[in-house]
């Protein structure tokens, strides 16, 4: 494996905020970095060695003589995670309870759910879309139901992650939601079900019906299944070339890195190398072992960002450096480490670093990430963070105030200079877009008004998107 977690974040990279104003009910989200090896159970225990004993001598002297009574379960966990930390690697971790569900349900890209989708419209949550067979449909949840509840409790005033964070739960268990109809109150229960995440998502250039993008979000079990399911819908609507978009893909399993890589590749070309502490290095070849005889021999382009990150390097590395591939965007995050997990109890587990890995020319790209064949980046204004607040008002000074001055602009109204001051212009720029969108124009953001500019800068970045158009310039040219 890879990590996900404490993911540091790169300057200049496209915000998560920007890919979508959808949120999947009870979705797992997978931050930080991705995984390449597949999770494994190792109870074992290897003998103590004695300088050990000065741990058991100080858990022994805590247990005995501290002033409070403390849990061996708290000093277990404590001595465990100071192990990880002392490692001085970001990568490998102790994992406990929602930390490891979390893990879990990222790597099976399934959760316990109600397969239905959320959007926050100016005034209310609202349902988005329905999954076929799911819980959420059998229940009678209709496409434009306004959450109200969630077993009982409010969440007309909540964003739309607590609310999913609220309706997601164990698989089995039961969940009432309440939505609004027609101005009447519906009591909606139903059992969560294992909902599988769309983790490939397929369309057609919109310049070029004949080149089809296939859009991998992360490396999960189910991934290479749907990459290879999209590939062969993409065919049916006519794409002779594919751009496969791994921008801010944090990466995944390598068994599915493997699979896809294998597709696009001739038999016996090199995947990987995965090479341990002591220097020996497994090669990884494609194969039937990997793609079952599928291939993809059409012409195709890789997108990388600065979020590309592990199992996406290493698919995008892969092509590149044995089939010519060539890769678009920015260069990627560096992420040249594989992880393991080890469970060590029925709660807990350990991901440790036990490998490093190598393209197929030999190439460690550790902190330096893989370059761009041809380089395109963002927009200025698809460049910034984020916000971490939805409320800005007249006075208020900050990087938000700044990102949102940027995204005004980028949204059509007039603000002379993005200096971080909310000031007159800046409120009258806020009034301005409030009253385009058919929000209430109070010159103070809110909630509503963050997502109205989210969902539009979404879809201009959707239509001027530099590195699709990069991608599709080529194909037509190869």
């Amino acid at each position: 494996m890879a990590d996900q977690e404490n993911k540091p974040r790169r300057p200049f990279k496209l915000p998560s905020w920007l890919k979508g104003v959808l949120v999947a009910v009870a979705i797992v989200a997978a931050g930080g970095l991705g995984y390449a090896l597949r999770p494994v159970l190792d109870p074992s225990v290897q003998q103590v060695p004695s300088s050990f004993t000065k741990v058991l001598a100080t858990y022994n002297s805590i247990q005995e003589k501290y002033y409070k009574k403390t849990s061996s379960k708290t000093l277990a966990n404590g001595a465990i995670s100071g192990m990880m930390a002392s490692l001085g690697d970001q990568f490998s971790t102790y994992l406990e309870n929602d930390e490891k569900s979390s893990l879990d349900s990222t790597i099976s890209a399934s959760f316990g759910g109600i397969g239905a989708t959320v959007q926050q419209t100016s005034s209310h949550l609202e349902v988005a879309s329905l999954q076929a067979g799911s819980p959420s449909q059998k229940a009678g949840m209709k496409v434009g139901d306004q959450l109200v509840k969630v077993n009982g409790k409010s969440v007309e005033k909540s964003g739309v992650n607590a609310a999913v964070s609220k309706i997601r739960g164990k698989i089995g268990t039961t969940v009432t939601v309440t939505v609004r109809r027609d101005g009447k109150l519906l009591k909606l229960t139903m059992k969560r079900a294992k909902i599988t995440t769309d983790t490939v998502t397929t369309s057609l250039a919109p310049a070029d019906k004949s080149v089809g993008i296939l859009t991998i979000t992360s490396f999960s079990e189910p991934t290479a299944k749907q990459f290879k399911a999209g590939v062969k819908a993409l065919r049916k609507q006519g794409a002779k070339k594919f751009i496969v978009d791994l921008r801010g893909n944090p990466g995944g399993l390598l068994e599915d890195a493997l699979q896809i890589g294998s597709m696009g590749l001739k038999n016996g070309q090199t995947i990987v190398k995965v090479q341990d502490r002591s220097g020996a290095t497994q090669v990884y070849t494609a194969g039937k072992q990997y793609d079952h005889g599928f291939k993809v021999k059409e012409p195709l382009a890789v997108l990388i960002d600065g979020d590309s990150a592990s199992a996406s390097e290493i698919l995008a590395g892969a092509w590149n450096e044995s089939r010519g591939v060539p890769l678009i965007g920015e260069t990627s995050y560096g992420k040249g480490t594989v992880q393991n997990v080890a469970q060590i109890s029925k709660n807990a587990e350990v991901k440790l670093t036990v490998a490093k890995w190598l393209t197929p020319n030999g190439n460690w790209i550790n902190k330096k990430g893989l370059a761009p064949t041809i380089k395109t980046s963002y927009p200025a204004w698809a460049q910034i963070q984020g916000f971490s607040t939805s409320k800005m008002k007249l006075g208020d000074e900050s990087a938000d105030v700044h990102s949102l001055q940027i995204s005004l602009q980028a949204a059509g109204q007039t603000i002379p200079e993005a200096n971080g001051y909310f000031g007159p212009t800046t409120q009258t720029a806020v009034k301005n877009f409030q009253t385009q969108q058919g929000l209430p124009a109070t010159g103070e953001t809110d909630v509503a008004t963050i997502q109205a500019l989210i969902k539009l800068l979404s879809g201009k970045l959707a239509q001027n998107d530099n590195a699709i158009s990069s991608a599709v310039t080529y194909l037509q040219k190869h």
